[in-house]
């Protein structure tokens, strides 16, 4: 005979489901996140601009800010890497939308992390930090990836910081504002955790 085993408290099974649903909403807000990112580097004004191999893309950035902010770092990441093998493949991005799109997305959503433990209410700020990642970090890799005078060297990571800037600067700042109007539309990153 079975031994009938003692069931889970009624407020655990009710945990575990909430918290699979906030689980399943970041991961579908995820899945719209990149076909937003694929269409809007379609109608990029600048998608076609390209400067020594690199295709500006604000779009990116912003999607970024939003998504390290909404739906955490491993997910902002993942989208980040999407975008990126879509446009790649698409050959509407370049190679360099892999260290620059991820590194964005890895400091934007560590930064959420961290501003979500020790001061909630300024989550919606690390959306501004993208450009740490994709400067600093993305900028320097670019170099590696393509340098500029055939081996890498500080010139030619001065000039991608410079580029990575024109890119994700506006794009950050258009993540935070859009932050701002879907949080006074009752949309919140409190709302997936």
């Amino acid at each position: 005979m079975e031994e009938n085993k003692p069931s889970e408290p009624i407020q655990e099974q009710t945990e575990k489901i909430i918290t699979r649903a906030k689980v399943t909403k970041r991961i579908a807000v995820a899945a719209v996140f990149v076909g937003v990112g694929l269409v809007l580097s379609y109608i990029n004004v600048f998608a076609y601009f390209t400067i020594a191999g690199s295709k500006i893309n604000p779009y990116a950035h912003l999607i970024n800010g939003m998504m390290g902010v909404l739906i955490g770092l491993s997910l902002a990441c993942m989208t980040a890497l999407s975008i990126a093998i879509l446009r790649y493949v698409l050959q509407i991005g370049s190679i360099l939308a892999f260290p620059g799109g991820i590194s964005g997305a890895v400091v934007t959503g560590t930064v959420s992390y961290i501003l979500r433990k020790k001061a909630s209410k300024y989550v919606d700020l690390a959306a501004l930090t993208d450009p740490i990642g994709t400067v600093f970090i993305g900028g320097t890799l670019a170099d590696f990836f393509l340098p500029l005078t055939g081996v890498p060297s500080f010139e030619g990571i001065i000039f991608w910081w410079g580029l990575f800037s024109l890119s994700c600067v506006p794009g950050s700042i258009a993540g935070y504002l859009i932050l701002k109007v879907l949080r006074k539309a009752g949309i919140r990153w409190e709302d997936f955790y």
